[in-house]
Formats: structure tokens, sequence, C-alpha cells
């Protein structure tokens, strides 16, 4: 038990390394938090399915599960605000962040996702209104 939990804590390390050294910037929970209680709140584009998003989501996050296949301008965000890009664990949302990025948003990805904000005592919300 212990080496599978080593193993999955390497291999956490690992992913979130990778993607810093692919150039994707990285939000910790914690600094999510001071960021919305600031002057320019960024946007939150959560990437999870409907379901995982209904179960429980970031207030005011916009739920575009389609956002990997899509033009990054159709998605309705604003290019002068930072978007922090969302998913369940922090390893989908990196591709999407990467994609706005190079689109030339301002984006980067939530560390450990959604499990990451909650663990850190994030504030969620429930349904599937924004």
């Amino acid at each position: 038990m212990k080496a599978l939990l080593l193993f999955c804590l390497l291999f956490f390390v690992a992913w979130d390394l990778g993607w810093l050294a692919a150039g994707v910037v990285q939000t910790l929970p914690w600094r999510l938090r001071s960021m919305r209680a600031g002057a320019l709140k960024p946007q939150l584009l959560d990437v999870r399915t409907p379901a995982e998003y209904a179960l429980f989501h970031i207030p005011n996050a916009i739920n575009r599960p389609d956002a990997m296949a899509a033009d990054p301008a159709s998605l309705g965000l604003d290019p002068k605000r930072p978007v922090v890009v969302v998913c369940m664990t922090g390893h989908r949302s990196p591709f999407v962040a990467k994609r706005l990025a190079t689109a030339g948003y301002a984006a980067s990805n939530l560390t450990w996702g959604m499990l990451g904000w909650k663990l850190f005592g994030g504030e969620s919300v429930s349904g599937n209104s924004r």
C-alpha cells in the first residue's frame, strides 16, 4: 500500500512538473482563492463533464466540457482577463490551458483541480447554475 501511495505521489509531482516545463502556468488552490478576492477576478473555465460540474463547482465557473476541441475564441472568454482552467484532478485542464495560452490568453491550470480546491477549503456550489 505504501508503494502505491508513493507511486501516486511521484506521478502527480512528475505530471505537474512536466506541464510546468511545457510552459503551462500553474495556479495553486490557495493562490486562486486570493486572486478571486482581488480586483481583477480570473475567469474560471471548468472543462469537466456536466455531471461532474453539477456535483460541485467553483461559483461563477463556466462549464465547457468541449473546450479541448473548441476554438478558443468561441469559448466566450475575455482575452484581457486571466483564465484559470479547472478539471477534477488537474489532468485534463493543462491541455486546455496550453491551447488558450498559445492563442494569446493569460491562461493557467488549477493545480490538483477541484479535488485540490476542496482539500484546501475552497468554496463550491452544486447544481447546473453558474
